[in-house]
């Protein structure tokens, strides 16, 4: 993955957790500063995600947008995932009980989830496995809950429905580039919008990232319940995202 360290231009760039953002931050790193990020041996922090990090990302000047006025000012591109594949799939990775290990977060998402949801919830946490886990019905019952009392803005990055993260500020028809991890064109339209050399015309083969995302909605059994759950917390994410989910 080593290249040529591109000439770059300023962007605004977003991704919401479970979307593929490790993927992606590794190809603007190789983009950026010309190498790839397994190159640099790290085993632990500082972490890919950390763009503030100056140690790690030493060829760009980060910081989080908070004004939103001159956003067409510049190119942009955000990414998103299918919501009812990106809540499975951060239960998956986050809240489990189907693991025997304990998973980095249990401690920590599975209280604020169900504190969220407050105590008319009545739901409690599974505890057999040593550690704070939700089966897949439950943490969908957790989520229902939270979206039914308004605190949908409140969940977690890992949890919180894409209309209230990269999109809250502006709709997805004012951004340069919406895709997906998968889409065909990804690599080539990032490169086109922080690259001041590089053509988003291009339609190759070079131009997939090579997606580490999971469509986990296929491996896991869900109860007409769970679905009809999916269905009513997800309808505002495809309200919005649909196009481009199906371009």
């Amino acid at each position: 993955m080593d290249a040529t360290i591109a000439e770059l231009k300023p962007a605004t760039l977003c991704t919401c957790a479970k979307c593929g953002s490790t993927s992606l931050w590794e190809e603007l790193f190789a983009i950026v500063e010309g190498k790839s990020f397994k190159s640099m041996n790290y085993t632990g922090p500082p972490w890919i995600h950390d763009l503030l990090n100056k140690k790690l990302w030493t060829n760009i000047e980060a910081k989080r947008r908070t004004d939103w006025s001159n956003f067409k000012d510049q190119d942009s591109f955000a990414l998103i995932r299918d919501p009812k594949e990106r809540i499975v799939s951060a239960w998956k990775s986050k809240v489990t009980c189907d693991t025997d290990e304990e998973i980095p977060g249990h401690r920590m998402f599975v209280p604020r989830l169900l504190k969220l949801a407050g105590p008319s919830s009545n739901m409690t946490a599974r505890t057999d496995k040593g550690f704070p886990c939700l089966d897949l019905s439950d943490y969908l019952a957790v989520l229902s809950q939270i979206h039914a009392q308004g605190r949908e803005g409140s969940l977690n990055e890992h949890f919180l429905p894409q209309h209230l993260g990269c999109f809250k500020d502006v709709p997805p028809s004012m951004w340069t580039v919406v895709t997906t991890i998968s889409g065909p064109n990804a690599l080539c339209s990032l490169k086109s919008v922080v690259s001041k050399s590089a053509n988003m015309s291009n339609t190759d083969d070079g131009c997939q990232i090579m997606i580490k995302t999971h469509n986990y909605t296929r491996n896991v059994d869900l109860s007409r319940a769970d679905e009809d759950i999916l269905d009513r917390i997800t309808i505002k994410e495809y309200e919005m995202l649909r196009k481009y989910l199906d371009a």
